[in-house]
Formats: structure tokens, C-alpha cells, sequence
């Protein structure tokens, strides 16, 4: 019998301001194509058509700076949920989130990754966990120290769960189960047809999850753009 191959991953993480990007007025808009000024132009406000600008553009740089391509050249595709892929590269694979100002963009070689973003808020947090949630999870937030901060938590990493699928929410987050009750958050019940999961929250002001159906080791490298 043939010794068991053990695969090891690298994530490429990056995270920003978008309102201190350098990326959010003309600059931002010349790397952006026909349909990507467009949508940035249904925006309502000043504010958020600068921010998708920021967010667009800036997806563009770092894809283009990682590959070694003009950020111009890059030309997506996207599943029947909206998952956008590189047309050339499908190997890569990436996630962007973004909310309010604060921006998070995940690239791996050979490995669907997921990441979500959120800011804290004054939400209904019980209520949503109930109506959305997996039973043990709603426990787990009620018995919480910080039941706001655990909804986020356990939010944000169904959400990048559901963007590794690439299944958005056709996917119910109540089917499967996370736990942040260990020192790293844990896959208890995994969504149908997936086994290994690799999950991990960034520390930082924003709560940040990275999700991925690993079936080996996930070093992460972080960087602040």
C-alpha cells in the first residue's frame, strides 16, 4: 500500500480600510471594466460607490500583483450563485468581503475558500440566530458571556462556509453546525457531501472568517494592505 499523501494549503489573506484607499476615486475607476463602472455607478451615495470602487479595484491589484498580470487583464466569470472565478485561472480561487469600511480578500492555489466580513452592530441577535441558525448554535449564543459577539462570530463563519460552496444561501445555514467554544472554531456538523473543514476567525476590530473544505494542513499568510 502506497504511503497516504498529506497535502498542505497556503491562504493569502489581505485586509484594508477602504476609505483610506488610494484605489476609491480615478484611480480605482481605471482598473475597473465597462460593467464594473457601471454597477459602481447604481450605487445611492458618494460614499458606497467609492467604497465598491475601492473594494473592485483593490481585488484587481492584489489578484493581478499575486499572479504576475496587469490587474486590467483579469477577467471574471461567475456560477449560478453569483461566485466569480478568473476565466484563464480556475485553479485560483478567492473571496471579497467588505462592510462599511473595512474590506477582506482571501486567494488560495487549489483550495475553495471562503471569507465573510462583518462590523459589529446593534442587531436582533437572538431572533435572527433563531429563525436562521442551527439549534446548538442558538444554545451556544444564549449561554454566551457576549451573546452579540458570538452571533457575529458564528454568522460570519456559516457565511464564508456557504462562499467556499459557492452555493450562497440556496444553502440553509441550518443545516449545518459551528462551534467557537475551542481555541479555533470547529466544523460539528458539516453541509452535505463535504467531511473536512478548516475553520479560522482573524483577530481585528471587524469580525473576519475564513472557511475551507480542507482535506490537509492551512497555513495562512496575513498582510495589511
Amino acid at each position: 500500500m502506497s504511503p497516504q499523501t498529506h497535502r498542505h494549503y497556503e491562504v493569502h489573506l489581505w485586509s484594508w480600510c477602504l476609505d483610506d484607499d488610494s484605489l476609491c476615486g480615478e484611480a480605482g475607476e481605471a482598473l475597473l471594466n465597462e460593467a464594473e463602472r457601471a454597477r459602481s455607478g447604481r450605487f445611492m451615495t458618494a460614499l458606497l460607490r467609492r467604497r465598491f470602487t475601492a473594494a473592485r479595484a483593490r481585488l484587481r491589484s492584489l489578484l493581478g500583483g499575486h499572479l504576475g498580470r496587469d490587474p486590467r487583464s483579469l477577467v471574471f466569470v461567475e456560477n449560478e450563485f453569483g461566485k466569480p472565478r478568473l476565466v484563464d485561472r480556475p485553479d485560483i480561487h478567492f473571496s471579497l468581503s467588505h462592510s462599511q469600511d473595512g474590506a477582506l480578500l482571501a486567494v488560495s492555489e487549489g483550495l475553495e475558500i471562503g471569507a465573510d466580513l462583518e462590523g459589529v452592530r446593534g442587531v436582533d441577535h437572538l431572533g435572527l440566530a433563531r429563525r436562521y441558525f442551527h439549534p446548538n448554535e442558538v444554545a451556544a449564543i444564549e449561554r454566551d458571556a457576549d451573546p452579540q459577539a458570538a452571533f457575529f462570530q458564528i454568522w460570519t463563519l456559516k457565511e464564508a462556509v456557504v462562499k467556499a460552496l459557492g452555493t450562497g444561501l440556496s444553502l440553509p445555514l441550518d443545516e449545518f453546525e459551528v462551534s467557537i467554544a475551542g481555541a479555533q472554531p470547529a466544523m460539528v456538523i458539516p453541509p452535505a457531501d463535504s467531511r473536512a473543514w478548516w475553520l479560522y476567525l482573524v483577530p481585528g476590530d471587524y469580525c473576519r472568517a475564513l472557511a475551507a473544505a480542507a482535506d490537509g494542513e492551512v497555513g495562512l499568510i496575513h498582510r495589511t494592505v
